[in-house]
C-alpha cells in the first residue's frame, strides 16, 4: 500500500480524497473527503528514531546499539524529536549542527566545547 501524498507535487496545495472504496464487497464512494492528519507530524528518520527508541524503553545505550550509531547522534536525535514534538523550541538548533560535526568528526571534542562555551 502506497503512503498517502498529503501535498500536491506540481502546485504544493492540499490533496483531497476523491473516492474511497471497500476491498471486501468493493462499495465505492465519491466525493471530496478531507485527507487524514495526525496530531504528530515527523520526518521520517524522527518516526523511525522515536519507534527504536520506545522499543528501547528510553535507554540511550540500548537505542546506539540497535541503531547503531554514537551517543551525540541519539542525542541530536532525541532533541530534534523534541522540537519536532513541540516539547522543546527550536534555539538550540547551533548545538544540533555541533553535534553533528563532531558525530561525523568534522571536530573534535575539545573544539566543540571551545565552540558551546563561546556561545554562553
Amino acid at each position: 500500500m502506497n503512503k498517502i501524498i498529503k501535498q500536491c507535487p506540481v502546485c504544493s496545495s492540499q490533496m483531497m480524497v476523491k473516492s474511497l472504496g471497500c476491498d471486501s464487497c468493493h462499495t465505492q464512494v465519491s466525493g471530496e473527503f478531507e485527507m487524514p492528519t495526525s496530531k504528530i507530524e515527523l520526518e521520517d528518520e524522527l518516526f523511525d528514531f522515536l519507534k527504536v527508541f520506545i522499543f528501547a524503553e528510553g535507554s540511550i545505550k540500548q537505542s546506539e546499539k540497535l541503531l547503531n550509531c554514537s551517543y551525540p547522534k541519539i542525542k541530536n536525535l532525541l532533541k530534534k524529536t523534541k522540537v519536532a514534538l513541540g516539547l522543546q523550541g527550536d534555539e538550540q538548533k547551533g548545538e544540533e549542527s555541533i553535534i553533528d560535526r563532531l558525530d561525523k568528526g568534522e571536530i573534535n571534542v575539545e573544539e566543540a566545547l571551545k565552540v558551546l562555551r563561546s556561545k554562553k
